[in-house]
């Protein structure tokens, strides 16, 4: 039995989603709802005490982080191979994964300015979500919520995520020569770890990102990534509680 606790669009659970369907993996839904913190109900941090999404559950036993979950399923389950056979392409992906995993902080604080606050200020009040923000069991979720609640992440802080994820796609865009895949011709877990990245970028205007003529290897790769049934179940996922991105003005976009 394989139980995902999960949430639409939360970047780590698309990630763990996509693994799932691309290996075949039969899977049961767990809906966290992150607008409604059923991350910090307590019969949930029985089974991840860091309050986070996703979990794994396989056979009552859990799995925590989203790129350990990625490894677990892809050695666990059969279907195609996300990890290369090759050491050094293993070494390969593994670097980018944690380059993804580097960067994690630009897209959170680009991601609770411009979206999840937002739409935590549709449902709760001031006073409500500083309680909430205060319950994290993580430091640097707590942290950084209590300061969005409070307006005191900067513009210079912003200024600053972008700069970093200009230099991931950067790095991607160089990553991608000669391609198809981030690491040569097998797609891997390098181009999931990723992959959720983009399609919130997507909201913001992917054209100032990527196009034909501004990084044309990762528009490329984007395109054949979009082009994957797997990319698009995970992160179709519906807002069960909410109108999605729209509710806040944003439209991700898929290519075609």
């Amino acid at each position: 039995m394989v139980d995902l606790f999960h949430f639409w669009s939360s970047v780590c659970s698309v990630r763990c989603r996509m693994a799932l369907e691309e290996k075949g993996v039969a899977w049961t839904s767990r809906y966290i709802d992150l607008f409604k913190f059923d991350q910090l109900r307590p019969e949930y941090l029985v089974i991840n005490p860091d309050g986070l999404v996703p979990t794994l559950v396989h056979n009552g036993v859990p799995i925590h982080e989203s790129t350990i979950i990625n490894e677990y399923i892809d050695a666990a389950f059969q279907g195609p191979k996300l990890v290369p056979s090759e050491p050094i392409l293993q070494a390969r992906m593994r670097e980018f994964v944690r380059k993804c995993e580097d960067d994690f902080d630009a897209i959170v604080k680009l991601t609770m300015v411009k979206y999840i606050f937002p739409k935590l200020k549709n449902r709760w009040g001031i006073e409500e979500l500083t309680k909430q923000a205060a319950r994290r069991p993580k430091k640097y979720y707590q942290d950084i919520h209590s300061r969005a609640v409070r307006g005191e992440i900067t513009g210079q802080e912003l200024a600053e995520s972008w700069d970093t994820i200009e230099r991931l796609l950067d790095d991607l865009e160089q990553t991608l020569d000669p391609g198809p895949w981030i690491v040569g011709q097998q797609f891997t877990l390098a181009d999931i770890a990723v992959a959720p990245y983009m399609f919130r970028l997507s909201a913001l205007g992917a054209d100032q990102f990527w196009s034909h003529n501004r990084r044309p290897r990762v528009n490329e790769w984007y395109s054949k990534l979009a082009d994957r049934p797997a990319f698009r179940t995970a992160v179709s996922w519906p807002d069960e509680s909410g109108s999605g991105y729209e509710e806040v003005g944003l439209k991700p976009a898929l290519p075609g």
